[in-house]
Order: structure tokens, then sequence, then C-alpha cells
């Protein structure tokens, strides 16, 4: 009896499934440094949406990865099951205190990076502010002066010429009934 290659046994199927509980671990793994990220920097909701994406896209990629590298190509439901439950058990076992202990290191290289780099960013935000004090000088004399200039300007309801034609009566001259010079 020959036995096709894509058959598994049940050996190999479990090891399969560990392999997809530690994928999930480590899935969890680079979830909680996003976790971390958030914590430090805060992000609006549009862009975390951006990185749930980017994580469930590279997770499939994973999943995909470990299908085609270690089951032969053969894709079976338990990998995402065994990735579930590795996701899990990393969350709720290690998963808080992982992510406290990578967001203090996080927040300190993000206080020595500030610390770097303030010599050269202060006067940048100083010569920032400047500007926009000026520019917003100049944006409120320039409103200033047009309105200014659109009080002097005589407004067309307001203008006394024109208001009356030759016989004296008010408004236009009808066509038709204008009387012929000779």
């Amino acid at each position: 009896m020959i036995i096709p290659d894509t058959f598994l046994t049940v050996r190999e199927e479990l090891l399969l499934f560990f392999g997809a509980v530690l994928l999930g671990c480590g899935m969890e793994l680079l979830f909680d440094i996003f976790r971390a990220v958030r914590l430090i920097i805060p992000h609006k909701a549009a862009a975390a949406a951006i990185e749930d994406i980017v994580f469930i896209v590279l997770w499939a990629g994973c999943i995909i990865c470990f299908t085609t590298a270690f089951a032969k190509g053969d894709f079976r439901v338990f990998y995402i099951a065994g990735s579930i439950l590795g996701f899990v058990l990393w969350r709720l076992l290690l998963g808080n205190p992982f992510v406290r202990l990578l967001s203090r290191i996080l927040s300190a290289v993000l206080c020595f990076l500030k610390w770097i780099i303030s010599p050269i960013s202060k006067p940048c935000m100083r010569m920032y502010e400047k500007c926009t004090r000026k520019f917003v000088k100049n944006a409120k004399i320039q409103k200033k002066s047009k309105n200014i200039w659109s009080a002097l300007l005589i407004a067309p309801q307001k203008m006394l010429y024109n208001i009356f034609n030759k016989e004296g009566e008010r408004g236009r001259k009808k066509r038709g009934t204008e009387k012929k010079d000779k």
C-alpha cells in the first residue's frame, strides 16, 4: 500500500499543532510590541485601526509561511486554532507584565532620544513659533485691511446716480416705449 505524501501521522499533526501554538505566542509577542508603542505614543483611532490591519495581515502571512515550510503546503484549520490558543495563552500568562516592562524600556529610550535631540529641536521650535506668530499677525492685518477697503467701497444699493431715467421715472426704461428723437 502506497501512502500519499500529503498524509500526516497523528504525531506529525500534534507537532504541527504545538508549532502553531508557538507561532501564536510569537504573534502575541509582536502584538505586545504594538501595544507598548500605543501606550507610549498617543494614537488616534484611525492609526490604531491601521496597525491592527497590518497585524492581521502579518498573522495571515505567518500562517501561510508556517503551512508552506512545515506542513508541506497542506493547510489545516487546527493551525489557526493552535495559533489562537498560543496567542491567548501568552496574553493570559505573560502578556501584561511584558507590556509593562516593554513600555518602561521604550519610554526610557524615548526620553534618551529626546535628550539627545533637544539641542537641535529647541532652536527649531523657537524659529517655528516666531514664524507662526508673524504669519498670524500678518493674516490679521490683511483681514483688517480687507474689511477697511470693503467698507470704503460704495454698495450698489446706496448709489444715487442712474436711479431715475430721462423722464424722471424710477427704474429702467421699458423696451419699445422709447421715444425716437429726430
